[in-house]
This record gives C-alpha cells, sequence and structure tokens, in this order.
C-alpha cells in the first residue's frame, strides 16, 4: 500500500485532514492553525450537518469558562482561523456557526462516505480496491492526534466519532479481504486480516475470518494458528475462552478441511512394518523410480507433518524422482511406543524392516539432524543396501569431546534436555530449529501439534539420552556409498563443523555448504536443498 506522503490530497480549495495531526490545506498548501481548538471547532462543524448554537459551541471548547467569556473566545477563534486559512470559512446562522458550504472537506468524512459506499458493492474492481488501500492507509491513524484540552463533552465526541470510523474501517478491511480471497491472494488477504486484528485484538470475529482465509486455500496448520493465538490471548487477558460462534466455527472448519484434504489432495496410506523389537508405521509419497528413505529427526508424526504445506511441497518435489518413505521410528509418532530404545543403530533396524515391508532392495537415505546418525550406520552395516546419503545439518557425535568441538558437552546437553521438556507441548525449540520463521504463526501451531503427538516427555528423554551419547566418528571412513554432505552455515541446532567434519571424513563425500539458518530443511530457501539432492542421485 501506499505511504502517506503519496496519498493524494482533498480536492476542494480548503481540505481538513483530522487523520493524525490534524493540518489544513489551501489550494494544496498547508496554513498553520496555531491553536488545538482550532482544529476542534472545524473538526466539530465539519461533522455537524446543520448550524451548531454558539453557547453549545463555547461550552465544548472552553467548559470552565461562564458564557460571556466562551462566546468571546469562540469569536476570536473563528476570525484566528480566518486569518490562517485567508479566507472565510465559517458563516454565522442567527445565534449558530456553520461552515460556508463547499469550501472544507474532511479526509474522515470521505472516508466514510467511500467506506459506506465500497461495503455495499458487490464486487470491487481493482480502481476500488486501490483507493481502499489508501484510505486503510490514512484511516488507521488516530482521529486528531494530540487534541485534548480538558473538554469532557469534546472527548466524549472525539471517542465517539473515533469508534464509527473504526467500525467503518473494520467493515472496509472485511469487504477488501472477501474480494481478495475470492482473487486468490492469499498474501495481501493475510496482509490486511493482520491490520484488522490489530484494531482490536480481542474481537473474536476477526480471528473467524482469518480461520476463513486459511481454510479457503486449504491451510490446516493456520486455521489452528489462529484460534490458537485468540483463545492463548482471551485466556491471558480475561481468564475466558473464545465464545460458542469461535468454537462452532473453528471446529466446522477443521472438520471441512479434513474431507478437503482426502477431495484435493491425495493423503498417503499409512503402512505398518513389523521388526523383531516392534512396529514401525511408514508412508510412501511420489512416483519416482527410484526410492529415498527420509530418517527423520528427534520428532515426526508422517500424517501432520504433510499437512503443512513447506513441507509437504518439499516432499512432493522430491517425489518426482524417488519414491519417498517417511517414517516414524520406534518411540515417536505412530510407531509402537513401549519399549522402544533411541540409538542409530535401532533407526537403522526401523529402516531395515521397512525396506523389506515395501519390497525394496536399495535405497537412498536423506538424513536429517540425529537421522543422519542412522543412515550412516544403515550405510556402514549394510552397504549392499544403501544407494546414496544424503546428509543434512547431521554430525557425528552427540555430544563434545576433547577433539570434537560441534556439540554441546554432555552437562550443557542435559540442561537443554531439561528446558525442551519443561516447555513440552508447545512449539518447543523453534527458535533454534526455525529461527527465520519462528514467530510465523502457522508454523508454530503445526510444530506444536507434531510435538503433542509425537512423542511424550519421557520418550523425548529416551531420544535425547540415545543422541547425546552416540558417536560414529570410527565408523565415518567405513562408509563406501556416494554421500552428499550439506550443512547451513549458520545452523542453531548443528553447527556448521560438525557438517564440515563429515564431508571431511566420509571417504568422497561431496561437501555442499549452504546459506541460512534454519536448521529444518523445509524452511528458509529450501530450494537448493533439494537441487542438491537431485543432481547429486543423477550423477
Amino acid at each position: 500500500m501506499p505511504s502517506r506522503s503519496s496519498l493524494p490530497l482533498l480536492a476542494a480549495p480548503l481540505a481538513l485532514q483530522v487523520f493524525g495531526v490534524p493540518m489544513i490545506t489551501v489550494q494544496g498548501h498547508e496554513a498553520r492553525l496555531p491553536l488545538k481548538r482550532a482544529a476542534a471547532l472545524l473538526a466539530y462543524l465539519a461533522f455537524n450537518a446543520g448550524p451548531v448554537p454558539r453557547t453549545h459551541l463555547a461550552t465544548v471548547l472552553w467548559p470552565d469558562a461562564d458564557e460571556a467569556t466562551g462566546r468571546t473566545r469562540l469569536r476570536r477563534l473563528v476570525y484566528t482561523i480566518e486569518e490562517a486559512v485567508g479566507e472565510r470559512v465559517i458563516s454565522p446562522d442567527d445565534d449558530c456557526l456553520a461552515l460556508v458550504p463547499q469550501r472544507l472537506e474532511t479526509d474522515a468524512l470521505r472516508f466514510m462516505d467511500f467506506a459506506r459506499r465500497a461495503i455495499a458493492l458487490a464486487t470491487l474492481d481493482e480502481d476500488a480496491l486501490a483507493e481502499a488501500g489508501r484510505w486503510v492507509v490514512r484511516a488507521r491513524q488516530p482521529l486528531m492526534h494530540g487534541v485534548a484540552f480538558g473538554s469532557g463533552v469534546f472527548d466524549d465526541w472525539l471517542q465517539a466519532t473515533s469508534i464509527e470510523c473504526e467500525r467503518l474501517l473494520a467493515r472496509l478491511l472485511e469487504r477488501m479481504i472477501d474480494e481478495l480471497g475470492r482473487r486468490n491472494d492469499v498474501a495481501q488477504a493475510l496482509d490486511l486480516a493482520e491490520v484488522l486484528i490489530s484494531l482490536d485484538v480481542y474481537r473474536e470475529p476477526s480471528y473467524v475470518l482469518l480461520m476463513q482465509l486459511h481454510a479457503r486455500h486449504g491451510h490446516t496448520a493456520g486455521v489452528e494458528a489462529a484460534y490458537t493465538r485468540c483463545a492463548d490471548l482471551l485466556r491471558a487477558e480475561f481468564g475466558i475462552k473464545p465464545g460458542p460462534q469461535t468454537e462452532t466455527a473453528y471446529l466446522k472448519l477443521t472438520e471441512d478441511l479434513k474431507q478437503l484434504w482426502s477431495h484435493r489432495i491425495e493423503r498417503p496410506s499409512v503402512c505398518f512394518a513389523e521388526s523383531s523389537s516392534g512396529i514401525v508405521a511408514y508412508t510412501i509419497v511420489g512416483t519416482g523410480e527410484q526410492t529415498m528413505v527420509v530418517c527423520p529427526g528427534f520428532v515426526s508424526q508422517i500424517e501432520i507433518g504433510m499437512e503443512y504445506s513447506p513441507f509437504r511441497a518439499f516432499v512432493e518435489a522430491l517425489g518426482v524422482y524417488f519414491r519417498v518413505i517417511l517414517f516414524d521410528r520406534r518411540g515417536i509418532g505412530l510407531s509402537e511406543r513401549t519399549g522402544a530404545t533411541s540409538t542409530p543403530a535401532a533407526m537403522a533396524a526401523d529402516i531395515l524392516a521397512i525396506l523389506g515391508h515395501a519390497g525394496v532392495q536399495r535405497t537412498w537415505l536423506f538424513g536429517s539432524s540425529e537421522g543422519g546418525l542412522a543412515a550412516m550406520r544403515l550405510a556402514v552395516d549394510h552397504p549392499e543396501r544403501v544407494q546414496g546419503l544424503c546428509l543434512f545439518g547431521s554430525l557425528a557425535r552427540g555430544s563434545a569431546a576433547p577433539d570434537y568441538p560441534w556439540a554441546l558437552s554432555a552437562a550443557a546437553f542435559d540442561v537443554w534436555l531439561e528446558r525442551l521438556i519443561a516447555a513440552w507441548g508447545g512449539p518447543v525449540g523453534i527458535e533454534t530449529f526455525a529461527p527465520s520463521a519462528h514467530d510465523d504463526p502457522a508454523l508454530r501451531a503445526w510444530w506444536a501439534r507434531i510435538v503433542r503427538h509425537g512423542a511424550s516427555p519421557g520418550a523425548l528423554k529416551t531420544i535425547f539420552d540415545g543422541l547425546r551419547d552416540a558417536d560414529l566418528r570410527a565408523d565415518l571412513g567405513r562408509i563406501g556409498v556416494p554421500t552428499l554432505v550439506m550443512h547451513r552455515r549458520g545452523d542453531r541446532a548443528v553447527r556448521f563443523g560438525a557438517g564440515e567434519h563429515l564431508a571431511q571424513k566420509i571417504p568422497g563425500a561431496v561437501w555442499h555448504p549452504l546459506e541460512g539458518t534454519d536448521h529444518f530443511w523445509w524452511c528458509g530457501n529450501s530450494a537448493p536443498v533439494v537441487e542438491a539432492i537431485l543432481n547429486f542421485a543423477a550423477r
């Protein structure tokens, strides 16, 4: 939207701006109004359609003065205004005052007239949307900013007028959002929805509209994020939950999205492979000729994972070339929870069970974070089953050693784990794992769902105990399959040096450093990750 400075001046010879700091222009040039009451008098007369009694105006502007003094001051104020603008703008009408007809235009009145007409239109064309956007910029400013002189009557009038302007602004925003939503202009519609919410962060219909926007475009995580945000604010401020209408809208939209998923998006079916240590859940996405198993990080839930569009887009991009296997290791997600251990060897055993169940003889392995440890373990122990490794943000050892400085010390690792467990159920660690998008409501809501449904706090401790004690450094030289090592330079979860170490120690490894700070491979600029994998596999 354009800035204030780019907005056109009002068309009348005299134009009064009351949005923001009051200002009057004469033939397009600013004229100074030396007194706050001068702007107040012009605005008060502009918003009253007919003549206003002098006695009433004197009371509004000088509530503590007697009638004679107030009327004298009013007369002098009129002279001051007309001297500032260089012409007569206020005319007497018996014992009343009124603005000279068609001499003064006021931005707020023009906005209110435009908003009422735009709200009533069945369709907003490009010109109407553009003009609405300009008015939104202007009308978001406070009315008569800085004008106060101890008059309760004027303050009450100003508050009532401000409320009416905000009401029309909210309705205009809703109309624009609806129009943009129908045009599939999601980004701008979402921006305006945030503007609408900023007018009153406790107004529930604004969050319902935001949920409807996300639902219209199939964004399940966005719907949940909008509802959670509303619920959290109401609980924190008033100790209440959203009202029945908001609750009903949320439940209906989430149910509708489930149906949408089944019709518009091919939801992968979940398969279960049985190993000697328990059941492993997996799913297959894509139609490529080769197979790639994605070895997950510390927590996953394969059904919820595919509901987040950046994650799904990454997997589907790989699915053009591969049959992509996603799985939940034993102990998390949809896989066996009881009696699970969390070591690279245990996850490697899970992958072997999946390959046997799916009838796959050889596969590529994409190992992210500690999933890379399992991928490397399988490549060492069963190279005949591994076509190649693609490691991302991975490491050879879970905790620091005198000759391995690229990880937390065991003591620091345990402190970090305690913090994660204490915050479990929310978007834990998101600032570390996805700093570029950590304040994105959709990502936070989706990640919180993964966390809640993926593992219990007890399972988390088991997972991280296994990671802390893992050490594959002695086996790196035994990896004989083609290996691509990718690592983002600013990764906050696994240090860049850990990736360099892998590339140096794995025979023939291709080192591919990447820009960025996100540990999650689907966050930030993920296109170079997909491109590197596809290019490497096609060699």
